[in-house]
Formats: C-alpha cells, sequence, structure tokens
C-alpha cells in the first residue's frame, strides 16, 4: 500500500504546508513549498508516525493502515532527519501530539488570517504522462490568487486525467477596473478577497463597492 493522492492533500492542507516540527518550546513551521527564481522547490517530506522500517523504535510489527492520514505528519528534510535519528525522544507519542498542536494552531491563524495568501501571476505549467493511474496539470493546495496563469496538460495512456485540482474553494470572477475602467478576470483558491489588483494597472479594487 502507499500514500493515496487523497490522504496526501488532506496532510499538506492541514499542515497549512508548513513544518509540523514543535517540540519543548521550539517551533519550526518553515513553509514547505517556495518559490526560487520562479521555480517551485518542494522541500517537505511526509513523515510516518508509526514506523514502516522494523530498525526504528517506532515500529508496530503489523500496524494496520499506516500510510492513512492518522498515521502520517509533515516535515522539512531538517526536522524529518532529526526525528528519525532520535527515536527515543521522539516516540509516536510525542509525533502524534506535535501533529495535533500544528494542526490546530495553522486552523487558527486560518481563522485570524495570519497565513499569507501567496500569489502566482504570469505562469505556465506544462505537464506530459504517460502509462500512469493519474496526471494533473496543476495543483494549489493552500490560499492562493492566481493572475494569467495557464496548466497545460498532455496525457497518453493514463487511467485519471486532471487538467487543474485543489482541495481548497475555488472562486473566479471578472470586475472591471475602478481606475483604467478594463474588464479582467479574477480566480482564488481559498477565501474571497475584498481586495482585488488590478493586473493592468496595479490598482487596488474593493470588490464590495
Amino acid at each position: 500500500m502507499s500514500i493515496s493522492d487523497k490522504t496526501r492533500k488532506l496532510l499538506w492542507a492541514k499542515a497549512g504546508n508548513r513544518c509540523s516540527y514543535r517540540h519543548n518550546g521550539a517551533i519550526c513551521d518553515k513553509e514547505l513549498i517556495h518559490s526560487e527564481n520562479d521555480n517551485y522547490v518542494i522541500i517537505g517530506e511526509e513523515c510516518h508516525i508509526v514506523d514502516q522500517n522494523n530498525n526504528s523504535t517506532r515500529y508496530i510489527e503489523n500496524f494496520p493502515n499506516v500510510d492513512e492520514y492518522e498515521n502520517l505528519i509533515l516535515f522539512c528534510r531538517e526536522h524529518h532527519k532529526i526525528i528519525d535519528s532520535d527515536g527515543d525522544t521522539y516516540t509516536s507519542h510525542v509525533l502524534k501530539k506535535m501533529k495535533s498542536d500544528h494542526e490546530n494552531c495553522i486552523l487558527d491563524r486560518l481563522e485570524k488570517k495570519q497565513i499569507e495568501i501567496i500569489d502566482i501571476k504570469d505562469s505556465v505549467f506544462e505537464t506530459e504522462a504517460k502509462n500512469v493511474d493519474e496526471a494533473i496539470g496543476m495543483e494549489v493546495n493552500q490560499p492562493a490568487n492566481l493572475s494569467n496563469v495557464r496548466a497545460s496538460l498532455k496525457a497518453e495512456n493514463v487511467r485519471r486525467a486532471v487538467g487543474f485540482s485543489t482541495n481548497q474553494g475555488l472562486s473566479s470572477l471578472v470586475m472591471t477596473c475602478k481606475i483604467c475602467q478594463r474588464p479582467f478576470s479574477f480566480v482564488c483558491t481559498g477565501p474571497l478577497s475584498s481586495i482585488i489588483t488590478c493586473p493592468l494597472c496595479g490598482n487596488q479594487n474593493d470588490r464590495g463597492l
């Protein structure tokens, strides 16, 4: 068995795209997908709470549902290595508490709008897939504003092909800028912002007016 796409999306969304490490007052909170020179780099790693490796102190023989969401926690590479190298300190019980505390913190910050919404603009995402079960052209699993973005998917012998996927709410609208008077389209995942920036002139439009 392996981690399913649904489980993976749930894990990353609930962790808020951030490292879950928090222990004895130390908190990482590092973003696990970030942009470098307009390229998106993934530095997050999915870790088992009850381990699959029989050399680990967190190993339980014949543990059921080892690849399910409840048995997974998200770390940056550094902290994944740290917790795997010190099984006496980082027990399954400790990791479960880390995960619960981190996800509750993310939920609270989202409700208070303390997590910054990312901007994705002027980008083309091109994906080619052959002979696989599933292919996704573009996937966004955190609140984001999308402007002048195109996703292209070429699929051959693919059981399930999806052009765009998100576990967030998706909003799309067309507005006329109050300054330049030109229409523009706006798409976002997550909550719809009350202030929307015109991609043509940069004016901030209040959609409530």
